[in-house]
């Protein structure tokens, strides 16, 4: 039976690390599901559907919008997605290239980073997204405490 619980405390750790090192994708739980994207500066809007899938193209994952053109032209070259802490959320073309790049804001949502200068915000669609609490993609801290 202690082989049992020894197995699966092993297979957490691997599973904790592997997640940590960024081998299973822990945003896509996070955000996965509709989501607005908004131009504060003109409010046009468009719709984008972030997947738990892998894309197509092998880099992250699947990745649609729909009615985007007139807001950000290029962003409908955009076939995938990736969380990461450092960079946020990027979304990418079919060849892997960052085609614009979001991080967490105060308003409940993500705002586009990069490229500067484009006042886009993304904000869950609440029928269906499971990304009502974005405080799954805030790095988590670990505390070191020294004892005397």
């Amino acid at each position: 039976m202690h082989g049992i619980f020894r197995e699966i405390a092993l297979f957490s750790g691997v599973a904790a690390a592997m997640v940590t090192l960024g081998a299973f994708p822990a945003g896509a739980s996070v955000i996965s599901g509709s989501w607005s994207i908004s131009d504060v500066l003109s409010s046009k809007t468009c719709s984008a559907q972030l997947g738990t899938e892998p894309a197509a193209s092998g880099f992250g994952n699947m990745f649609e919008t729909t009615n985007c053109q007139g807001l950000y032209a290029p962003i409908t070259k955009a076939t995938a997605w990736e969380w990461s802490y450092e960079d946020g959320l990027s979304l990418l073309d079919a060849e892997g290239q960052v085609v614009l790049r979001f991080d967490l804001d105060e308003l409940d949502g993500l705002t586009s980073v990069g490229p500067a200068s484009l006042f886009l915000i993304m904000q869950p669609v609440q029928h269906d997204s499971k990304a009502m609490d974005l405080s799954g993609l805030i790095e988590k801290a670990i505390l070191i405490t020294a004892q005397r």
